[in-house]
């Protein structure tokens, strides 16, 4: 997910707010490293045997919306663990803050998560962001899982194995879009990216897996989000004349830089494959122009719950597609399983179970469900919704992405991509 001006969480008009910023990264100015600046001893107290969780989530902005459906994702998995009797007896608490579009609050916010002893966050919602805070967060030796932070520089991060996640990492996505970029059968391919610490990492994912798939590519051509740039690099991209562009981009300069191109390509139009940011799932979205609509395909990590149970109970509807609630929701559900499996809500205790209790066992779908296994089985594999596995590091193996394209200026799922 990405946030800001060059970050997929802000707006460039209000009438984006409904774009899925969730799967991103991008600058804060100059974007952070993962590069934690002190060594801090992970957290031990004594454990009071209540599982405060934290939600850091972008909330009263152009992007509520998405906040919105991350919030709700994790409140009704508190419900439905708290009807299942809690974690050992003892109901979850679910605590509330703004992780803020710019970022200028997030400071805040951790240390308000901080002091109210979560023992582990949901969040940060932004790559950028999670890539400014998570160091504050693990070096307080408190959980955090996200449901839409993807960037690939968070794939090494020193984060003392507290960190996890329920969407892939870019680097994943890059290969599904050399995959879309070779069904399209064009035999030479422009990158065009946004120039920051999000962009290159993506643009080296993208372009390793165009090679490894034999596709042929012209230099790539940076932009930043500023009109001058954009237009330069669009008469840039016009002139290398491919039969593919891929535009990675964020939720604001992204749409923009891909018109942009498509006005300078005069002589012929271009296959565009797009990343993840520019979704559209929301009627006030500003739409893709038709014509500009019928040559672009985007890939995306899975947005949408398909499980019919999930989304009614989360109250899912066409007009609320609710992205990424279920991501949150898995984590909600891998955070409580692992510390009623480890029996214990100190998070280093409930870090060391989340890998285990998300693979190699017996398939479970609910907390209920596998809660009951726990007592039964050895081993449990949590699924959720539309099935989860992560590895030891916390990332998701295996996952498919959706092809999507767009209609009526909303983006609408195509099909799959392993």
């Amino acid at each position: 997910m990405r946030r800001g001006p060059s970050v997929q969480i802000v707006a460039l008009t209000v009438a984006m707010l409904g774009v899925v910023a969730a799967s991103c990264s991008s600058d804060k100015a100059t974007p952070p490293t993962s590069q934690v600046a002190q060594t801090v001893p992970v957290r031990s107290s004594a454990d009071d045997g209540v599982l405060t969780i934290g939600v850091l989530t972008p909330q009263g902005s152009a992007f509520t919306e998405i906040g919105e459906s991350i919030r709700n994702g994790a409140q009704l998995a508190v419900d439905l663990i708290n009807h299942a009797g809690g974690i050992n007896g003892t109901g979850v608490r679910l605590i509330r803050e703004d992780e803020d579009v710019l970022g200028t609050n997030l400071d805040a916010a951790i240390d308000n998560l901080i002091a109210d002893k979560v023992d582990a966050i949901v969040g940060p919602a932004s790559s950028a962001n999670a890539l400014a805070g998570l160091g504050e967060i693990v070096d307080a030796g408190v959980v955090a899982c996200s449901p839409t932070a993807s960037a690939s520089l968070l794939d090494d991060f020193p984060d003392k194995n507290l960190f996890f996640r329920t969407i892939p990492s870019d680097t994943l996505q890059g290969t599904a879009i050399a995959g879309a970029v070779d069904q399209t059968g064009a035999g030479q391919a422009t990158i065009a990216y946004i120039d920051d610490a999000y962009g290159q990492s993506f643009l080296s994912s993208v372009s390793d897996a165009l090679s490894n798939l034999g596709i042929a590519q012209t230099v790539p051509v940076a932009y930043s989000s500023d009109n001058d740039s954009i237009g330069a690099a669009a008469i840039k991209v016009a002139s290398l004349k491919s039969g593919a562009v891929v535009v990675i981009g964020d939720a604001t300069s992204g749409p923009v830089m891909l018109e942009a191109i498509d006005s300078k390509e005069t002589s012929f139009s271009p296959s565009y494959v797009i990343n993840d940011a520019m979704r559209r799932p929301a009627a006030s979205a500003q739409a893709i122009p038709d014509a500009l609509a019928a040559h672009v395909t985007g890939v995306s990590p899975i947005a949408y719950s398909s499980d019919p149970a999930f989304l009614a109970a989360l109250g899912s509807t066409p007009d609320k597609p609710s992205p990424y609630a279920a991501n949150a929701y898995d984590c909600v559900n891998l955070i409580a399983l692992a510390a009623r499996s480890a029996r214990s809500t100190q998070p280093v205790d409930i870090a060391s179970e989340i890998p285990a209790v998300s693979a190699s066992g017996s398939p479970c779908m609910t907390f209920a469900e596998c809660q009951h296994d726990l007592d039964t089985v050895t081993n449990i594999n949590y699924d959720g919704p539309d099935s989860l596995t992560l590895d030891a590091k916390g990332d998701v193996t295996n996952p498919t992405f959706e092809l999507f394209k767009f209609e009526n200026g909303r983006d609408v799922k195509d099909s799959t991509i392993p």
